[in-house]
């Protein structure tokens, strides 16, 4: 295992485009499957001169990257992408043959969706390995194939590697080299992330995979740029990929605690604990944010595979079990605190902000707001949402089931009280008079911390921060005028 260091300069904000100089010598790679990973990675790569073969089964989605136009939302995608189609350095197909037999290095990024016991499904890895074995077996120079899907321990060096030979009749690591360089990309940042990453990794099993894939990065990031990187054998790369994520996962449940605690204890501040607990651990600041709770697609799926792992090898799992019954039962708090200052919500007007998982993405998956908003709806609620990406995706959930605004204004309309579920920077930007005009009852729950909630209540506009204390004599006094007789 070995860890190389960087001489990068991290704070560089240069776009890596042809404007830049930053081009790099035509080095030929195929993509397979351009989801968020794939699509982003690939664009990326476009744009610093690799020659890219991006492979997408979806026939619609591939129609949509052939004609610069990407299928998901993802800041600065667009630009990247358009560019990179109009030069020739991205294309897409939906032939995995001509993509790999016209390329080097060939990264799998498909998709390993959870399965009913929480472990992944390993079927497109699986199929995709296979395919491209079978096209291995018709060329004659080296080929080396990087696993970016998320997978568990031993998947890479067992399924993997066994389509790969079964399918090519060759053997590894003679014939063909095999990597898994595991992402870290947070949706909403995903270019960024992969521009300037915290870290590389790299599992390898022989020094020649290792090598091709560091030599690929240099060329992308420049040699003295190539961020800090540790090479190491694949099972432990797979293991940090779940590491990470579950300690992110971990985090965030662990401060969520503390918030609610928080909440309890006169003058107590969720906001200056993370402060402290970040300053003197070093921990990450950016997953010490309490809230109602972590979504998204790598998260919770990532825990629910580890889970399944621990159980699968009977090795304790409690901790993690914890964490996730922690996450699961997060987001009621939101509705919890709305019937303590509404009342019943039978027949109440609620208006929920954000339903994305998380500010920056039209995703919605695992998403905290969508989870509100059905208890909401299970409690009587009438329910009025609105989020600046992600409607279109909600209205294949809720249908007809609540009211779509199309402005955080009309959203507010009428109604008792607000829930702020996604840290959108446009709801930052609104002022304690909408709130006041629009709504019946100006009553906010923060569940980002986007408000400043002694700005709003001085304009009279109560808000209640998740993990911060407000007393609860005050909170009577406070909102008594507002709601009357329906404080309970």
């Amino acid at each position: 295992m070995a860890v190389r260091k960087s001489r990068s300069d991290r704070k560089s904000t240069r776009r890596p485009s042809s404007r830049t100089g930053l081009r790099v010598k035509t080095q030929r790679v195929s993509i397979i499957g351009l989801g968020y990973v794939g699509l982003s990675t690939a664009v990326c790569f476009a744009n610093r001169g690799l020659r890219v073969h991006g492979v997408e089964i979806d026939r619609r989605k591939c129609d949509l990257i052939s004609g610069g136009k990407s299928p998901i939302h993802e800041q600065d995608i667009d630009s990247y992408l358009s560019d990179c189609i109009r030069d020739g350095s991205l294309s897409c197909t939906s032939d995995i043959r001509e993509a790999v037999l016209n390329s080097e290095i060939t990264f799998l990024t498909v998709g390993t969706p959870s399965k009913p016991d929480g472990g992944i499904d390993l079927t497109y890895v699986e199929a995709a390995a296979r395919e491209v074995g079978r096209i291995l077996a018709e060329k004659k120079t080296y080929h080396l194939v990087v696993v970016k899907s998320t997978v568990v321990p031993g998947t890479t060096a067992g399924i993997v590697k066994d389509s790969l030979e079964m399918g090519s009749k060759k053997l590894f690591p003679k014939d063909f080299g095999l990597c898994f360089n595991p992402e870290f990309l947070r949706e909403g940042t995903a270019i960024h992330d992969t521009l300037r990453p915290d870290a590389l990794v790299i599992g390898a099993e022989d020094e020649r995979s290792s090598e091709t894939l560091l030599n690929l990065y240099k060329s992308f990031y420049g040699v003295d740029r190539v961020p800090d990187t540790l090479v190491t054998k694949i099972p432990n790369a797979e293991f940090v990929k779940y590491s990470v994520n579950t300690f992110r996962a971990t985090q965030l449940s662990f401060l969520n605690s503390l918030a609610n605690l928080c909440e309890k204890i006169p003058s107590a501040d969720v906001s200056e604990v993370t402060k402290g607990l970040s300053v003197v651990t070093k921990i990450d600041s950016r997953y010490l944010r309490a809230g109602f709770g972590y979504g998204g697609s790598c998260l919770p799926k990532d825990l629910r595979a580890l889970t399944a792992l621990f159980q699968r090898l009977d090795v304790d799992s409690s901790l993690l079990l914890s964490v996730a019954e922690i996450n699961q039962k997060q987001p009621l708090r939101a509705v919890e605190i709305a019937k303590q200052l509404v009342g019943d919500l039978r027949a109440n007007r609620i208006a929920v902000l954000g339903l994305a998982f998380k500010a920056g993405t039209d995703d919605i998956r695992e998403s905290v707001g969508v989870r509100i908003v059905v208890e909401l709806l299970s409690l009587g609620a009438r329910v009025n949402v609105y989020d600046p990406q992600a409607l279109e995706n909600a209205k294949h959930v809720f249908e007809s089931s609540v009211e779509f605004a199309q402005s955080t204004k009309s959203c507010l309309r009428g109604a008792q009280c607000c829930i702020v579920a996604t840290d959108w920077e446009e709801f930052r930007k609104i002022p304690p008079s909408i709130f006041k005009n629009e709504m019946r009852n100006p009553i906010i729950i923060d569940g980002c911390h986007v408000l400043d909630s002694k700005a709003f209540e001085s304009s009279g506009v109560f808000v209640y921060e998740i993990g911060r204390n407000s007393g609860d004599q005050a909170l009577r006094s406070t909102i008594s005028p507002m709601i009357g007789n329906s404080l309970v």
